[in-house]
């Protein structure tokens, strides 16, 4: 990708001159992409540069005989000349094809983008993070270039929208200044057929027969235990199948597994997932749920997967997918920085390691960002927001607010530090985790339409 990389340098190195271009989809200041389902309100005082930007591009893939690999440019605005100003600064918006890349998740991809987005010469200040905007999920980072008589900033924003990677970037001679551009992408709304999202809640105890209806006013699906939940020494989910599904509630279906001291060695620990998977098939069963019925694993400890935590894990994923029910794995969708300097998120982990095995996933990720903190927001993020592409459910709020992680989401929970759904006071005690998911029945285990 040599090639590409050398004619994406638009950004930081080649300085442009107002030529007062008109480009098709910028009306009165709002740029829109009917393709890829966007709209975004640009700051005031910038000059339209696009036409010029694209054919410099097309001029250097020309030359370099790659005018079938290059991003495209959607938008290029600046303050205009010269772009040595100290007060200079500038907006691009770009594309390019996902499906040019193999072998590459999703994060890794977006990061390369930023890096094409940004140039030669230039250098990334910190790791690329993870955010959530407009309900869609940006890897963001942050370069400089020095040059002769300034430094040049920019912020780069990239996500996968609709087959294609998009790009936005904010580039300054100056930080201050390119706080406030960087705070424009505050304006940008996703429209037509973009991910749709539903949301759910969990909790440990029953929420009881007077509360469902006006739960299921808030939530599309309710986290269901088929075995005592973590820390409990009874099940009060059990029999509550039936007058759920009449409310309208769709499922995600949870067995409560075992944590690492209670495993033993390797070979125990497989025979301990045998006979938990036949235990979690027959509750499932007892409880009506039909048969392909996705039930999830609560991994409770995260990091990386010791042996026999993943001897446990597959060999409960066996049993159940043998049973005929399907598997998935509610496991923490957060980044761990190891001793040795190695990084590592324990669904990433589990999926690495699951070989043949179809596993859906349920992440949980209550930091902010990307979570919203506890909020319902009037459309939920997609639950690849969380920083897991592959997550089916994202469980972004926990009660009560662990501090260590979502210490940056205080202000969105109750003074007691629980999550509360909407018109529920801290008085009901009807604390809740809160849940997105690609399905309003994320175990598919209705056995009638709502």
């Amino acid at each position: 990708m040599k090639n590409l990389l050398a004619v994406a340098a638009l950004l930081l190195s080649v300085p442009l001159f107002s030529v007062n271009d008109t480009v098709s989809g910028l009306t009165d200041g709002v740029f829109s992409d009917a393709e890829l389902g966007f709209r975004y309100t640009l700051p005031k005082g910038l000059t339209d540069e696009t036409s010029y930007s694209r054919e410099e591009l097309r001029k250097r893939a020309a030359a370099l005989g790659t005018s079938n690999n290059t991003l495209e440019i959607l938008l290029r605005m600046t303050s205009g000349p010269p772009d040595t100003a100290p007060e200079w600064h500038a907006i691009s918006i770009q594309t390019y094809s996902h499906s040019k890349f193999a072998g590459l998740d999703d994060r890794a991809v977006e990061a390369k983008m930023n890096g094409w987005m940004a140039g030669d010469g230039v250098t990334a200040i910190g790791d690329p993070k993870r955010v959530s905007i407009a309900g869609e999920n940006f890897v963001v980072t942050n370069f400089e270039k020095s040059e002769p008589s300034h430094v040049k900033y920019a912020r780069i924003y990239s996500t996968i929208r609709n087959g294609k990677l998009l790009g936005f970037a904010f580039t300054a001679n100056s930080v201050d200044k390119l706080q406030p551009l960087a705070d424009s992408l505050e304006t940008l709304e996703f429209t037509g057929d973009g991910p749709v999202a539903y949301l759910g809640f969990d909790r440990n105890q029953y929420p009881g027969d007077q509360n469902v209806k006006g739960l299921r006013a808030a939530f599309s699906y309710a986290g269901y235990w088929l075995n005592n939940p973590p820390g409990a020494n009874v099940n009060t989910w059990v029999g509550k199948r039936s007058q759920l599904e009449a409310a309208g509630f769709g499922f995600a279906v949870l067995f409560n597994g075992r944590l690492y001291r209670e495993l033993g060695s390797e070979a125990r620990a497989k025979e301990l997932g045998k006979a938990d998977a036949q235990q979690a098939v027959e509750a499932a069963g007892r409880e009506g749920f039909p048969a392909h019925t996705i039930i999830f694993l609560d991994q409770e400890e995260g990091g990386r997967l010791l042996p026999e935590q993943k001897a446990y894990l597959f060999a409960w994923v066996d049993g159940v997918s043998q049973a005929g029910f399907r598997a998935g794995v509610y496991c923490s969708g957060i980044m761990v920085h190891e001793k040795s300097g190695e990084s590592v998120m324990t669904a990433e982990d589990v999926r690495q390691n699951a070989e043949a095995r179809d596993i859906t996933y349920w992440v949980t990720n209550d930091a902010c960002p990307p979570s919203p903190g506890c909020s319902v927001p009037r459309r939920p993020p997609a639950p690849r927001a969380s920083g897991v592409a592959f997550a089916d459910v994202w469980q972004f709020a926990q009660s009560p607010r662990r501090k260590d992680v979502a210490g940056g989401c205080v202000r969105s929970y109750s003074a007691d530090g629980n999550c509360y759904p909407p018109g529920s006071a801290s008085a009901q005690a009807l604390h809740v985790d809160l849940n997105t998911a690609t399905s309003a029945d994320p175990s598919h285990g209705r056995t009638r339409d709502p």
